[in-house]
Order: C-alpha cells, then sequence, then structure tokens
C-alpha cells in the first residue's frame, strides 16, 4: 500500500465540527444534565447546512453541541428527536451513527427561496422548533472544463452562471497529489472569494501543489485538483438554543487534471 499523508486547511462549519469530532464520543441528551436529567436546550449549540451539491438533491445535516472548542456532542435520546421540514413535506432525521459527533440527516427535492425548518422536539426539556434557512438559486460552472489539463505556471479562470448575488460566494480546493514514491497527499483549502460578484474568479495551480509537497521530499507525478464553488446563505439559530450557526449552501465542483512540465 502506497504511504498517505494529508494536509488540511479547514474553513468555517467543517472547522468546527473537525474539532468537535476530536474531542470523544457524544453524550446522551437526555441524561447528561444536572443530575442525571436532560441537558437543557438553553446549553446546546445546533450546526445546521443545507447542502445541494447537484440540480436534484439537498441534504440537511445537523449537529447538536455544547458550544465549546474542546467539547462534545449530543446523541438524540430519551424520546428527543430532530424533524426537518420545507413547505409542507417534512421528514424525521436519521443518525448517521458516527462514534464520535453524530450528525442527524435527511434529504430533500432541491428548492431554492424556500425555507428549510428544523425543529427539535423534547420529551423533559424545551422545544427549539424553528431554526431555518434558504438556498441560493442553482447554478452551474462555466469554465473550466471538466478534466482540463494543467500544468506549473498556470492560472485557471473559474467562472459560473449566474453569479450568486446576493449570495456569499466562496471557493475551496480539494487536491490528491501523488509522488513518484508512491505517497499521496489530500489538501483542501480556501481561494480568494468573488469580492467583487462578478461570478467569475483566476485560480493559480503553483500554490496548490507546492502545499502538497511541503513534506514529502519526493517528485510529484500528477494531481487531481477539484475547484469548488459555493453559494451560502445565512440562516436562524432558534432562540432556545444557546447559539449555533445555520447555513444553505449551494455548491458546484470541477476537477483538473495536473501533471508537471
Amino acid at each position: 500500500m502506497p504511504e498517505r499523508f494529508s494536509h488540511y486547511r479547514t474553513p468555517g462549519l467543517l472547522a468546527v465540527l473537525a474539532l468537535l469530532q476530536a474531542c470523544g464520543g457524544p453524550t446522551s441528551s437526555s441524561t447528561s444534565g444536572p443530575g442525571g436529567g436532560p441537558v437543557a436546550t438553553s446549553r446546546m449549540h445546533i450546526y445546521m447546512t443545507v447542502e445541494s451539491s447537484d440540480v436534484d438533491v439537498a441534504v440537511v445535516r445537523v449537529n447538536l453541541n455544547d458550544g465549546h472548542m474542546i467539547g462534545g456532542s449530543y446523541r438524540l435520546d430519551g424520546g428527543d428527536f430532530l424533524r426537518a421540514c420545507i413547505g409542507g413535506v417534512c421528514r424525521s432525521m436519521a443518525d448517521n451513527d458516527s462514534v464520535f459527533t453524530p450528525d442527524y440527516i435527511a434529504r430533500f427535492d432541491f428548492q431554492s427561496g424556500v425555507d428549510y425548518v428544523v425543529s427539535f422536539n423534547r420529551q423533559e426539556a424545551r422545544d427549539a422548533p424553528d431554526s431555518r434557512v434558504m438556498l441560493a438559486p442553482a447554478f452551474s460552472i462555466v469554465t473550466p472544463v471538466n478534466h482540463q489539463p494543467v500544468s506549473d505556471g498556470d492560472t485557471v479562470q473559474v467562472s459560473w452562471a449566474p453569479s450568486g448575488a446576493p449570495a456569499r460566494v466562496a471557493l475551496w480546493y480539494e487536491a490528491e497529489c501523488t509522488f513518484l514514491s508512491g505517497a499521496k497527499v489530500n489538501s483542501t483549502g480556501t481561494l480568494d472569494s468573488d469580492s467583487d460578484g462578478d461570478g467569475r474568479e483566476s485560480v493559480r495551480i503553483d500554490p496548490i501543489v507546492d502545499f502538497a509537497r511541503t513534506n514529502v521530499a519526493s517528485r510529484v507525478t500528477r494531481c487531481t485538483i477539484d475547484l469548488i464553488v459555493r453559494h451560502e446563505l445565512d440562516g436562524r439559530v432558534d432562540p432556545a438554543f444557546e447559539g449555533g450557526l445555520v447555513q444553505g449552501v449551494v455548491s458546484r465542483r470541477v476537477r483538473l487534471d495536473y501533471t508537471p512540465r
């Protein structure tokens, strides 16, 4: 098996969840409070995303936790449950069975400009029925084409339509580079955002590949580089929670094939 390394620069909500995941297993929502009773909703944080990475499906994902950088997530039990709705369609959210950070997931048809609403329903503590967010309209990446070849010194013009305004636009990359030694390096990170809202941004290839080379004393033979455009809208956290983050994301990606000169 080839040796594998991973380098990560992890932005936003993913960074929060990664920190939570590193902190040990989840605790019970119904028995981890004072005297073995339920954890108060007012001590919980909700981290909720509604994300559509294609034209058909939107995935609602929720993690409930204590909001601490070194803290933990809650597994729902004792009759506590999450329910997601859009329009008149509602679905109970299913536990992903993670040992570390249980996420609760429901899938719906993609709709923009309509609230996706998550309710937290409890047997022995206060409900939080109204965390919500909309999705921006669907869009397509116009350039570059999928599997466009790139090499050292290249700059790629990423463009998409519609531009996404007034949604916040974020550009990420995910790369896997293979080295002559057989090692593979995976990295992800943020790129420049579309601050002028014109629906295009230039991406230099060299910094992405150079980052992969950081700790490997061998020659890169090839990389696959996914460029990801995200249109993000912030939503509303139900005031029954202590805090959290609710975000709607429409994302599209295109793959580049890198070989050295």
